[in-house]
């Protein structure tokens, strides 16, 4: 085959041309697709070249080699919808649109690299616009399964956000802003004052469920009767009550756990069992109302207007009885506080008094055992340092 040359007399390799206006053109077919690039220099031909063959030796599709993180991240939220709920949904979409798009989200994927994640989440916390560590923690939950997808696809090698939020909390120190629980004095403090406070008779019963159960708010508020066995102790929890915005306003639905872990029966305290038998007394006086919300009805927990509670109410009522109670112990102060923390408040007691892990993860309704460990590791790590004291003397007798 006669050699080929360009306009500076240099030998052209197989698939090479120059156009009459000097641009070199590069041409190949694979598998019957024919794949073409072009370049003003013949350097830069030669890199492009180097390019689509190391491609197709690792195997990636070079078909979608054009595909942006949008193209990517429309596909996957469309793959979602069919499969998670609309809250979780929303959540995806949320983060994605506020903190991606307008800034990598035009990239090509393959051009999308490790700094570019990372100079993303760093100023996400230390920009002008900074958010908490929590938050990058999960749009890096969002964005980090979507690029594997694009792994899985053979659009990339390697996921560029791997590794990324571990790296930037060791080299910045951060550990998220994660919400103390209540301390031992000032869960004492909080449950004595809504018991004889009398302005708050109509939330206490309900603050002292999630204190004394660990259920999550939406798991609270979506308590039936139904799910009450006063005989044997327990609540069965199999639903909760989550909310959407739609078209602008808030909508309340009822919701099954996103695993077989969220379904779980919680036994009662008996600070608990009597917080039921009040509410139950104070239904019974006044008359039990019936609203219903996806077919479900005969709630625990209504408002004084007979209807289901939203999670912002109780808030609200958590800071108006911590502001009530500071104003009047001056050195003995409640912190601001989430239902959120009574959660972990709960969780923290339990993993102190017991050493048995799998029933606490099963008691919260953790789907693995790593998040009660990570979540509660001081906790637990004071619980199994107890354990093994318990076997000094035992096992070498």
């Amino acid at each position: 085959m006669a050699k080929r040359y360009d306009s500076k007399r240099r030998v052209l390799h197989k698939g090479e041309s120059q156009r009459a206006d000097g641009i070199y053109l590069y041409r190949t077919t694979i598998d019957g697709k024919r794949y073409e690039v072009s370049s003003a220099s013949l350097a830069r031909l030669r890199e492009k070249e180097e390019d689509i063959k190391d491609k197709m030796e690792k195997g990636l599709d070079l078909d979608k080699q054009n595909l942006t993180l949008n193209d990517l991240a429309a596909k996957y939220i469309a793959d979602k919808a069919k499969t998670v709920q609309i809250t979780t949904l929303q959540t995806i979409e949320t983060y994605y649109n506020r903190y991606v798009r307008n800034v990598l989200g035009s990239k090509e994927l393959s051009s999308i690299k490790k700094s570019h994640i990372k100079d993303l989440y760093l100023d996400m916390v230390t920009g002008d616009n900074k958010v908490s560590v929590s938050t990058v923690m999960r749009l890096d939950c969002i964005l980090k399964p979507m690029l594997e997808v694009a792994v899985d696809d053979d659009i990339i090698i390697k996921n560029p956000a791997k590794g990324v939020m571990g790296q930037i909390r060791r080299e910045k120190g951060f550990n998220g802003n994660k919400r103390p629980s209540l301390t031992e004095a000032q869960q004492k403090a909080f449950v004595d004052f809504i018991m004889t406070e009398p302005k708050f008779e109509n939330i206490r019963n309900i603050l002292i469920f999630l204190l004394g159960t660990g259920c999550r708010i939406g798991e609270t508020i979506g308590l039936r009767w139904d799910d009450v066995d006063f005989q044997n102790r327990v609540v069965n929890i199999n639903h909760a009550v989550g909310y959407v915005i739609v078209d602008g306003h808030y909508r309340q639905f009822v919701k099954i756990p996103k695993s077989a872990a969220g379904v779980r029966e919680i036994p009662m305290l008996e600070e608990v069992r009597d917080a039921l038998i009040r509410e139950k007394e104070k239904q019974e006086i006044i008359g039990f109302k019936m609203p219903e919300l996806d077919g479900y009805t005969n709630f625990v927990f209504l408002t004084q207007r007979g209807t289901i509670y939203r999670r912002e109410t109780v808030a609200y009522q958590i800071k108006s009885i911590v502001k009530e109670y500071n104003k009047t112990h001056q050195y003995e102060q409640l912190p601001d506080f989430c239902t959120h923390q009574l959660r972990h408040t709960f969780a923290t007691m339990l993993c102190k008094n017991s050493s048995d892990l799998k029933a606490i993860q099963e008691i919260l309704g953790h789907k693995d055992i790593s998040t009660t460990l990570n979540t509660y590791a001081d906790a637990t790590k004071e619980g199994i340092n107890k354990s093994m004291q318990a076997m000094q003397g035992v096992m070498f007798k």
